[in-house]
């Protein structure tokens, strides 16, 4: 089920909130990958998809670790939903890689439509994806300011 009485509306729609407002800093940093790579990368043909999948990678292991303890303030175990935020992005990795080659390389549309296009198509699936598949309730959950009281707690240790 979507939404129960343990996950009402209001609490899928605070966490959507949450998730783009992290999504906003995952794609900045993103953003900066691409452009690295794209002005670095002359060993290809296609360097603005070889740009967007690498970045895309790279990227991916960044927004794991903000997901996991913004977003949805998961109590999972790391390597469990590290595994499962890494199926859910591979998939889109390549659904994304291909659909940005498509729209770039042989339809023609510039770089920063198929970007707009890409990165907003995916969003609100891959929100769900996380946070029914990589971050369920059932793992928990731990609030930012209970992990940053244990974080000082073991500084002062």
């Amino acid at each position: 089920m979507l939404v129960s009485e343990d996950y009402p509306w209001q609490k899928l729609f605070r966490e959507y909130a949450m998730y783009c407002t992290v999504g906003c800093l995952n794609v900045t940093i993103f953003a900066a990958l691409y452009i690295l790579f794209k002005n670095y990368n002359s060993w290809t043909s296609y360097v603005e998809t070889v740009a967007w999948a690498t970045s895309f990678l790279i990227s991916s292991a960044q927004a794991y670790a903000l997901h996991r303890w913004i977003t949805f303030e998961s109590d999972s175990v790391v390597i469990t939903s590290f595994s499962k935020l890494m199926t859910v992005y591979g998939i889109l990795w390549a659904v994304s890689t291909i659909t940005f080659h498509v729209m770039l390389e042989i339809i023609g549309i510039s770089q920063l439509v198929s970007w707009v296009i890409n990165t907003t198509a995916f969003g609100f699936l891959t929100f769900l994806a996380l946070r029914f598949y990589a971050f369920p309730l059932s793992d928990g959950r731990v609030t930012r300011r209970e992990r940053l009281d244990a974080f000082l707690e073991r500084r002062r240790a």
